[in-house]
């Protein structure tokens, strides 16, 4: 009965129901937004709140959202999700279903969205590097609102590397733009032996008053890529021995566990690959 036979394990997929009740956030404020977010689903998701069809993402490996707002009731709600993974739709073991994490985020009027910033690196040597924040911010309120963006880097000891800071007047009901640049002194270098990472906060604050935290992790490198040296880390050149890896941990099945994907990156590493292939499943 498995139409997908062997490329898919034999299993049979179909379609599975999830349903959950919760109360409305208590932090849910005038012009705030509560969102829904999927870190992967396989595969065919439709998802309804309270009866409403908010929408269906087809793709099982790759990250949705939606927004819950306009839909919220007081008191209990309830979410359900139908998966539809029937009929020969892979060459591997896929699994079925909420395979990721499932997030409820709740912000204020004004917001950081999820992926509101970009880094850039535009100039990194031994003795200083420029780290550029493109930080995108959302105003859900019904006027203008005048706010200022505050950035600072944070070595792997707690330590404050960097800071800058940027104002930002941010349109009604809209979507607006700052960009603040990090200078680091004697930078500690990320590369595939000595992975040192950074971690980027981003404040937003109105009126002296922090409305809105987020972070990324930030490793400092220079990457330069042409024909004649190939690929080159901070001015090394390096060969890429890398894998085609799936999502699924074996045994395990396609169920994402956090200590089981550090693992299987951890002995890759120690067998010699310093490249993975996400193509597979971003």
């Amino acid at each position: 009965v498995s139409e997908g036979e062997g490329a898919t394990g034999w299993t049979v997929g179909g379609v599975g129901w999830y349903r959950k009740r919760f109360p409305r956030p208590q932090s849910l404020s005038p012009g705030g937004k509560a969102e829904l977010r999927f870190e992967g689903v396989y595969m065919n998701c439709d998802v309804w709140l309270n009866g409403v069809h908010l929408g269906n993402h087809p793709y099982g490996y790759t990250e949705f959202a939606f927004d819950l707002t306009p839909h919220l009731r007081a008191g209990q709600n309830t979410i359900a999700v139908r998966v539809n993974n029937a009929g020969r739709n892979s060459r591997w073991y896929s699994g079925s279903g909420i395979f990721r994490k499932v997030w409820l985020s709740v912000a204020g009027e004004l917001r950081i969205p999820a992926h509101g910033v970009c880094v850039a690196m535009p100039e990194v040597t031994a003795n200083t590097a420029l780290v550029n924040l493109a930080i995108t911010v959302e105003n859900g309120a019904a006027a203008a609102r005048e706010a200022r963006i505050r950035a600072r880097l944070i070595d792997a000891a707690g330590v404050v590397a960097g800071v800058a800071d940027a104002t930002l007047t941010a349109a009604a009901g809209a979507t607006s733009k700052a960009a603040c640049t990090v200078r680091l002194q004697s930078p500690h270098m990320w590369s595939a032996q000595t992975p040192y990472l950074y971690r980027a906060e981003v404040i937003l604050e109105v009126d002296g008053k922090a409305v809105d935290i987020t972070t990324v992790t930030v490793g400092v490198r220079r990457i330069e890529i042409d024909a004649a040296q190939g690929l080159r880390i901070n001015g090394e050149t390096v060969k890429l021995h890398g894998g085609c890896v799936h999502h699924d941990n074996g045994p395990l099945g396609s169920k994402a566990i956090p200590r089981a994907e550090e693992r299987r990156v951890e002995l890759l590493k120690a067998n010699g690959f310093n490249a993975i292939r996400t193509i597979h499943n971003p």
